[in-house]
């Protein structure tokens, strides 16, 4: 799975996303191609893949400041902090460094296993 520059899309990079006010940021936390994902939400991963929602050409995001996406108009549903998209837009901003991939802070799932790596 590849950005548009053609360099590798990894669990932890930082993006941007665009937005009609300007862009967002955002950590890529599940990869489409390959199921992989960061400790998240189990419910909404339990969710997701039951209903399989995420596409081998997608990733999953989380919002890293406020959700730009966020209302409180009762009359549409609320919104929560992963969103699925394509890498057509996005641009990666920053990565995590594989130090950080050691301690912990992104423990990888690999989901053909169903076990930590």
């Amino acid at each position: 799975m590849n950005y548009h520059d053609g360099s590798a899309v990894k669990l932890g990079d930082i993006v941007a996303i665009p937005m009609p006010g300007g862009s967002a940021r955002a950590r890529v936390v599940w990869l489409g191609d390959t199921r992989e994902h960061l400790e998240m939400d189990e419910g909404f991963v339990e969710w997701a893949e039951s209903e399989k929602l995420l596409d081998p050409t997608q990733v999953v995001i989380e919002w890293l400041d406020q959700n730009p996406l966020a209302h409180s108009d009762p009359q549409y549903a609320p919104v929560g902090n992963y969103m699925f998209t394509g890498l057509c837009c996005v641009t990666r901003v920053d990565t995590m460094r594989c130090s950080e991939r050691r301690r912990g802070v992104a423990v990888a799932i690999s989901a053909s296993r169903g076990r930590r790596r």
